[in-house]
C-alpha cells in the first residue's frame, strides 16, 4: 500500500526557496501544495511546475492552503513571525538557517514547536551531504586518534549588494555561511564552548554586514576550533577542512578527502633528555611510518533531509537536525557578535 504524500507548502521562492520547490515537486514523501511569495511571476512559475495554489503572502497561504508542513525560506528576519504562525496552524515547520536573528527568537520558535507537539527542523545541508558523513565515519573509526583541532576555510571574491548584505534583515557572512560551518565545528568537535575569539570585517560588501569573519573557540573537552570565512580575498583556498587528530590528519580538497596517518605502535622507542647540549648538535626527528589515501567522495552517503523530515512527522522521531542542536549554533553566532563587538571597516 502506497503511503500518503504529505502536503507541503513553501513560503520564499528565491534562490533556496526554489531550489527546494523544485526538490520537493518530485520527492516521493510530498505533494508541493501551495507557494507564497509578493512576486507574481515567481509564483506564476511555481504553479507552473507543480500545478500548486500560490499566495501573496504566507498568511494568506497558512488560512487557505490545506498542509502538512511547511518550508519557510524568507529572509531571516521573517522566521520567527512566520514559524509562529505556522505552529498555531498545527503544520510542521522546515526553516531555513539561520533560526533566527536571535537566541531569543529562535527559543521562542522551538517553544512554538513544543507547544504545537509538532516537528521543527533547519535546513542545515551540509552536515547531510556525503563529504561530512565520510569525514564523520573516518573521525569516529579511530584513525586519526583524538581529534584535537578542526578547521574550516571558505574562500571567495563577490562584493555582495543583495538582502545579505544588510543587518537589518540578518544579512552578514556569520550569519550567511557561519551558521554552515558552525554547525559543522560543533558537530565534530563538541557543543560546550569554553573560550572564543571573533573578528568581524566589512571590505567588498556594499551593505553594512560584514563580509570576512574569523573565529577561534576551545571546547571544555580541549578541542580548538578554527572558521575562516573571506568573501573579499583574492587568494583561493586550497582545502576546505582539515582536522588534526593524535595519530593523523585529514583535508577536504574539492571532492577528495585527503588521509595521512600513522601507527603509535611503529614509532622508535625514544627518551628524554633535559640537558642542555643536544646530542651531535642534532634537532630532533621523527620518521614515522606515514601511510596516505585520497578518498572520492561518494554521493551515497547523502542523507534525504526531505526523507528525514518525512520520517519524522510520520514516526514521530526527532529529525536529523534537532532543534537543540541549531539552538546551539545560535548561541555560539550570538556569542561571536557579542565577542566582536563591532564590524571593522576596510573598504575597498
Amino acid at each position: 500500500m502506497a503511503i500518503k504524500k504529505l502536503r507541503i507548502g513553501v513560503t520564499g521562492l528565491g534562490r533556496i526557496g526554489w531550489e527546494h520547490c523544485r526538490n520537493l515537486a518530485q520527492h516521493k514523501d510530498y505533494l508541493l501544495a501551495a507557494v507564497a511569495d509578493p512576486c507574481g511571476e515567481r509564483r506564476a512559475e511555481a504553479a507552473a511546475l507543480s500545478g500548486c495554489q500560490a499566495y501573496d503572502t504566507h498568511g494568506e497561504m497558512l488560512a487557505n492552503a490545506r498542509l502538512d508542513a511547511v518550508v519557510i525560506a524568507s529572509p531571516t528576519h521573517l522566521h520567527k513571525a512566520m514559524s509562529v504562525a505556522a505552529f498555531k496552524r498545527g503544520l510542521h515547520v522546515f526553516l531555513e538557517k539561520p533560526m533566527a536573528m536571535n537566541v531569543a527568537e529562535a527559543q521562542a520558535i522551538a517553544s512554538a514547536a513544543r507547544r504545537a507537539r509538532r516537528k521543527l527542523t533547519v535546513y542545515q545541508p551540509h552536515r547531510a551531504h556525503a563529504y561530512f558523513q565520510q569525514i564523520r565515519r573516518i573521525v569516529e573509526s579511530g584513525k586519526l586518534g583524538e581529534i584535537y583541532h578542526i578547521k574550516g576555510c571558505w574562500y571567495n571574491f563577490v562584493r555582495r549588494n543583495d538582502w545579505q548584505a544588510l543587518r537589518k534583515f540578518g544579512g552578514g557572512m556569520l550569519n550567511n555561511y557561519g551558521a554552515h560551518m558552525l554547525d559543522l565545528l560543533l558537530a565534530l568537535g563538541g557543543r560546550d564552548v569554553k573560550r572564543l575569539f571573533c573578528q568581524l570585517r566589512l571590505v567588498g560588501s556594499l551593505g553594512d554586514a560584514e563580509d570576512v569573519v574569523r573565529i577561534v573557540y576551545e571546547t571544555r573537552g580541549g578541542v580548538i576550533c578554527e572558521a575562516e570565512i573571506n568573501q573579499a580575498t583574492a587568494a583561493s583556498a586550497l582545502w576546505e577542512m582539515e582536522i588534526h587528530g593524535t595519530h593523523g590528519a585529514l583535508r577536504k580538497e574539492g571532492k577528495t578527502l585527503n588521509l595521512r596517518w600513522f601507527s603509535p605502535r611503529q614509532l622508535a622507542k625514544k627518551s628524554l633528555h633535559s640537558g642542555l647540549a643536544s646530542e651531535g648538535r642534532k634537532y630532533p626527528s621523527d620518521r614515522p611510518l606515514f601511510k596516505e589515501e585520497s578518498i572520492e567522495i561518494a554521493p551515497r552517503y547523502t542523507i534525504d533531509i526531505y526523507a528525514d523530515f518525512a520520517k519524522a512527522i510520520r514516526s514521530g522521531a526527532e529529525p536529523f537536525v534537532k532543534p537543540a542542536e541549531t539552538l546551539s549554533v545560535m548561541r555560539l553566532l550570538e556569542r561571536c557578535r557579542r565577542d566582536a563587538g563591532r564590524i571593522v571597516a576596510t573598504p575597498l
